[in-house]
C-alpha cells in the first residue's frame, strides 16, 4: 500500500496535520515522518496512537509514497520538490510559500480547478489566505469592487519558539519579574500589537490566484499577543446595493462559513472549538462598504484541515 510522508513534522503544523489524518484516513496507510533537520532527525513522536520516530531523509525516502506534506519553512522544502515522484503529489503547508512554490489552493473555493491535477505541487496557502478566501468567495455574487483588510496573526504562527516566548513574556509581566531576552518578536508582544514580516509575504497575489475575480487587495498584517486563532477585519465595497442582511445570507451559504452566535462579542479564542471560518458584525459604513469581522483557527481550517482537503481533491 502506498504511503504518506510528512516533511518537518515537528512543526505546530506538523503536528496538527498528523492529527487531522488519523480522524479522516479511511484506511491504515503507512506514514513517513521525516526531515531535513539534523536536531529533528532522530527525535521520538507518535503516530496514530503508536511511538515513531523522525527519520533523517534519504535520497530514496519518498519511494512508493502516494502524498507528501511539506511543513516547515519553505527554504527547508525547495531543495526536496525534484525527488517527489511524477506519480506523487505533493502539498506545501509552509505559511512563507509563494505561487512559484506550486498551484495555490483553498478547498471549496478553487478546489475544482485542481482536481485533475494528479502528481501536481499544491500550495496550501498562508492562513489568511485561506480565511480571507473563505469570507471573499461566498460575495462574489455582489460583485466587490475595492476592499482591503487588517490580519491580526497569533503567537503559534511563529512556532513553538512563538508561543513559547510569549507565555514567558505574560509570565513575567503578571509574576513583575525581569524580562528575558525576546529573539522571535524582538520587543513585548505580551498585552501588545506589533508589526511582522508576514507583511513582506505576496498574501495579495495569492488570495487573486485563489479568488481571481476578486479587485486587487492592499493587506496589512499585524501581530498580535494571543496563543491561537487568526482574525481579519475587511472592508468591502459592492457595485450594486446590497444589506447586511443579504450578506449574511450569502455566507450561510457556504458549508466552510459560519454565523457567530454572539456577533458582538466574537474574537480569536472562539474559533479554537471550530474547523470553520467564524462570521461577527456586518456593519454598513458612511462610505458605502461594509466592515466585516471573522475569525478562525489557524492551524487547524487555516492550514492541516485545508491541506488534506485539497489533496483529498486531487486524489492524494
Amino acid at each position: 500500500m502506498s504511503a504518506i510522508a510528512i516533511v518537518h513534522p515537528g512543526t505546530l503544523v506538523g503536528k496538527e496535520l498528523r492529527e487531522a489524518l488519523e480522524g479522516r484516513m479511511k484506511s491504515w496507510r503507512d506514514i513517513r515522518l521525516l526531515s531535513t533537520d539534523a536536531e529533528e532527525a532522530g527525535t521520538l513522536t507518535e503516530v496514530q496512537g503508536a511511538a515513531a520516530l523522525v527519520q533523517r531523509y534519504e535520497p530514496d525516502s519518498f519511494k512508493d509514497v502516494s502524498t507528501v506534506y511539506f511543513c516547515g519553512p519553505v527554504e527547508a522544502n525547495r531543495p526536496l520538490y525534484g525527488e517527489v515522484p511524477s506519480s506523487a503529489l505533493a502539498v506545501v503547508l509552509s505559511p512563507d510559500a509563494t505561487p512559484e512554490d506550486g498551484v495555490p489552493v483553498v478547498a471549496g473555493v478553487n478546489t475544482d480547478a485542481v482536481s485533475a491535477l494528479g502528481g501536481s505541487r499544491l500550495v496550501s496557502p498562508h492562513p489568511a489566505v485561506v480565511l480571507l478566501a473563505h469570507v471573499l468567495n461566498p460575495l462574489r455574487p455582489m460583485q466587490p469592487v475595492d476592499l482591503v483588510g487588517t490580519v491580526i496573526q497569533p503567537a503559534s504562527a511563529q512556532g513553538d519558539p512563538g508561543i513559547q516566548e510569549l507565555f514567558e513574556q505574560t509570565r513575567e509581566i503578571v509574576a513583575m519579574i525581569g524580562r528575558t531576552p525576546t529573539p522571535v518578536y524582538g520587543a513585548q508582544l505580551s498585552f501588545n500589537l506589533l508589526p511582522t514580516a508576514a507583511d513582506s509575504l505576496p498574501l495579495s497575489d495569492l488570495l487573486q490566484k485563489v479568488v481571481p475575480e476578486m479587485p486587487p487587495a492592499p493587506l496589512q498584517m499585524v501581530q498580535g499577543g494571543i496563543f491561537h486563532g487568526m482574525a481579519v477585519s475587511l472592508h468591502v465595497r459592492f457595485g450594486g446595493s446590497t444589506t447586511p442582511q443579504a450578506l449574511r445570507k450569502a455566507l450561510t451559504a457556504s458549508s466552510y462559513v459560519e454565523m457567530a452566535e454572539d456577533p458582538k462579542h466574537l474574537g480569536p479564542i472562539d474559533s479554537g472549538s471550530s474547523d470553520k471560518v467564524l462570521v461577527g458584525a456586518i456593519r454598513p459604513d458612511q462610505a458605502g462598504g461594509f466592515w466585516f469581522w471573522a475569525v478562525m483557527d489557524n492551524l487547524t481550517r487555516g492550514t492541516a484541515l485545508n491541506a488534506i482537503e485539497i489533496a483529498e481533491a486531487a486524489g492524494g
